[in-house]
């Protein structure tokens, strides 16, 4: 029976391994190449079995698939597709997909898709991470084709949507080494950092009060809002050292229009119609929007760093219709000879709090301006000339002021308006701070802050879109000397099957997995310094689970009932994943090149150091419905690790510290999860090679533990680096014998 027992168990070693290899073009080949869809006009060499062009990197077999497109190749017809001899079914032992890619030119992204190419087939898009190397892509296809019969393969080798499709010149691509495999078999997602490399700092991470926070600030009891609040704003560990919140460090205060006095005469609904500090007699009444106040209050005394001060509409009795929303003309509804007068309601409103000890760093003044805003909800659109002379108006009286806040303009509804479009409100990063454009050129103004804001919103349902849209509004912001922020965020839109988002019914991570995301491409692609999330809290209705809110609202009636009578708020996924960013990325944190953690549908990873240096934090998102593992490497950065401990937000965990041990060789990243690996540093660097332990000395000490490291009694990675004494790569007798001479004075 143990013989037997052993068989078992070694079998199942062996089909946990096992491979199924489909083709890599030498001696194993179960795919038959066709070019019935191909467009020959499009192809300087037709795909077709050719010489691998690199044999030196990962990839050393002699044959492999390729082709030569055109210059400027269009997308239709760009592809060839792989029928399987033999189809295989898509199971536990077959749900991975890895294959070979090299491409020439990395104008576009490449699309994977299987039993057709249009958007639903598709299961890979992308980047490589270099030019002109062999790279292995790894694709989850059980995460929606699980019990899917695989019949063909398509690579569409460029996605060039673009209009005019032009920009490169011809282009070679080239795929090998294509299998299936189970879960075993996927590579560690080894990421490496570079110290070296600096970017963006961090200024806030946030959420707005808009429009429920009002009403849950009056009229819901003492111990939800305490709770919720807690969970909202808490910096501090509890005594299982897991977070008590996520710590937001901005905090979005909309300020109110007069509003709610018009009733159901408004036409904007209950919910979202706000009260106005100000009387249209010119008097003030600071007891106005309690229920706001009170959150903001909390958020303070929890120590919120960053105040945002911001509006939909001015005050109704500033407006050309007499109310907070405009009439559908598309005209700006802001009375003419009222912007002197909005600009000073603002900034006497955020004079006031500042001096009841509120950091109201930035005053944002219009929202969405594209948007007609006809009703139903507070706004205006506004012209580009309209918010120039609105800001000129706002740095006038903040100086007249004397107060420290900043203006942070434009709110786009979307990216792409900030760097093209067409119609109102469009090309806004180059119209209001390109000094070339006279009329609306605003970076001159001594209160103007040094962000641009927008909203992610309509161009993150896809992974090419959550790239190109980020990274174009980077280059926009980067041309006109502007960093960008994100200001809203919640699912307008649902995700494309492509990006990995489950494609019939999905749970509550899956939509926080997808956030993340979201987060990540911002901050990596787009180069943001803030990200806010739009609905703090919201009714779930219409089984839209947590598509539009971080906490979910209860009333006593049930999701359909009134706000206005109290009710129960539960903390949801969205919260937690947010805060895996929030909470341990703290304002003056800078983003470090990451290499190895850029896998859109399985690992994405990025890398924050701390403004003293004490602490290395790496955040990842595992898409993947499996474990993966990953390690830590950091180059450029002469400091000792002392402590690492890991944060998880996934099914079974709300941003609890993880029990699993945590090292720098090997972190392990739970099933569609969201990880947080917090890398406590020695303060003080050591420079002098050989220094292994960073005393500032070459001793006795640096030569036991370079032995300890050669017989697996200690840990490389504690040393960041310092262990590696000659800088090949490894730790070996070599690095004993320099360090050894060093204490000899040879």
């Amino acid at each position: 029976m143990k013989k037997l027992l052993l068989s078992v168990i070694a079998s199942i070693g062996l089909l946990a391994q096992a491979q199924t290899v489909l083709t890599n073009f030498d001696d194993v080949n179960n795919v038959t190449i066709s070019t019935e869809q191909t467009k020959e006009s499009l192809f300087k060499m037709m795909p077709a079995v050719v010489d691998n062009p690199d044999v030196t990197g990962i990839n050393t077999t002699d044959k492999c698939l390729g082709a030569t497109n055109i210059a400027n190749a269009d997308w239709s017809g760009n592809l060839v597709c792989l029928k399987l001899n033999e189809p295989v079914v898509i199971n536990a032992y077959t749900r991975y997909m890895s294959l070979m890619l090299w491409r020439g030119v990395q104008a576009k992204d490449c699309r994977i898709a299987i039993n057709g190419y249009e958007d639903d087939n598709e299961v890979y898009r992308e980047k490589l991470a270099n030019t002109g190397q062999w790279e292995r892509v790894v694709i989850d296809l059980g995460f929606k084709h699980l019990n899917d019969t695989l019949n063909e393969i398509y690579i569409v080798y460029s996605c060039n949507w673009d209009m005019p499709r032009r920009g490169w010149t011809e282009a070679s691509y080239y795929i090998d080494e294509i299998a299936l495999s189970p879960a075993g078999n996927i590579p560690q997602a080894d990421v490496v950092i570079d110290a070296s490399r600096q970017y963006q700092t961090i200024h806030h991470f946030g959420s707005s009060d808009a429009w429920t926070m009002e009403f849950v600030g009056k009229y819901w009891s003492n111990d939800v809002k305490a709770k919720a609040s807690k969970q909202l704003f808490s910096q501090q560990f509890d005594a299982n050292g897991n977070p008590e919140g996520i710590g937001l460090s901005g905090w979005r205060f909309n300020v109110g229009t007069g509003s709610a006095d018009q009733g159901d005469d408004s036409k904007i609904d209950m919910a979202k119609r706000t009260e106005c500090f100000m009387n249209a007699d010119g008097t003030w009444d600071w007891t106005r929007q309690a229920g706001q106040r009170y959150f903001m209050e909390q958020a303070k005394n929890y120590g919120c760093e960053n105040f945002i001060f911001f509006s939909n509409s001015a005050p109704i009795f500033m407006t050309k219709n007499g109310y907070a929303h405009a009439d559908g003309s598309g005209q700006c509804n802001l009375a003419t000879d009222k912007m002197p007068a909005f600009a000073d309601f603002l900034v006497t409103t955020a004079g006031h709090f500042i001096k009841e000890g509120y950091n109201v760093s930035l005053i944002s003044p219009v929202n969405e301006p594209q948007y007609d805003w006809g009703g139903g909800q507070e706004g205006s659109p506004w012209e580009n000339i309209d918010i120039s002379n609105l800001a000129r108006a706002l740095d006038t009286s903040i100086k007249g002021h004397g107060i420290s806040s900043k203006i942070l303009i434009p709110e786009a509804g979307q990216y792409d308006r900030m760097w093209g479009g067409s119609g109102r409100a469009c090309n806004q990063l180059s119209q209001l701070f390109n000094s070339k454009v006279p009329n609306t050129y605003i970076g001159d103004l001594e209160s103007l802050a040094p962000y641009a804001a927008g909203h992610s919103y309509w161009t993150y349902t896809s992974n090419y879109s959550l790239k190109d849209a980020r990274m174009k509004v980077r280059d926009a912001a980067e041309n006109v000397g502007m960093t960008m922020m994100q200001t809203e965020f919640s699912f307008l839109e649902v995700p494309q099957q492509g990006t990995g988002f489950p494609s019939g019914s999905c749970n509550y991570m899956d939509y926080a997995i997808y956030m993340a995301k979201v987060i990540h491409s911002d901050l990596v692609y787009g180069n943001m310094a803030a990200w806010n999330y739009w609905t703090t809290m919201a009714q779930e209705q219409y089984s839209q689970l947590n598509r539009f809110y971080l906490m979910r609202m209860r009333p006593k009636g049930g999701d359909y009932g009134s706000i206005l009578e109290g009710g129960t708020i539960d903390d949801n996924k969205n919260l937690w994943a947010l805060g895996n960013y929030s909470f341990f990325l703290r304002p003056g944190y800078k983003r470090l090149n990451l290499t190895g953690g850029d896998e859109m549908n399985n690992v994405l990873a990025s890398a924050w150091i701390a403004p003293d240096s004490t602490k290395l934090v790496v955040v990842y998102i595992n898409t993947a419905s499996v474990r993966r593992y990953s390690s830590i490497k950091v180059n450029n950065l002469d400091y000792g690790v002392t402590d690492i401990k890991k944060y998880v937000t996934y099914s079974a965990s709300n941003l609890g510290l993880s029990t699993t041990e945590t090292t720098m060789d090997r972190v392990l990243l739970p099933a569609r999860s969201v990880s947080t690996v917090v890398i406590t540093l020695d303060k003080e660097p050591s420079g002098v090679a050989g220094d292994v332990n960073g005393d500032g000395e070459v001793d006795v000490t640096d030569v036991n533990i370079l032995i300890n490291i050669l017989l697996g009694k200690d840990d490389a990675a504690k040393y960041s680096g310092r262990a590696d004494v000659d800088g090949n790569g490894e730790v070996d007798i070599t690095d004993v014998n320099i360090v050894i001479n060093k204490m000899l004075g040879k």
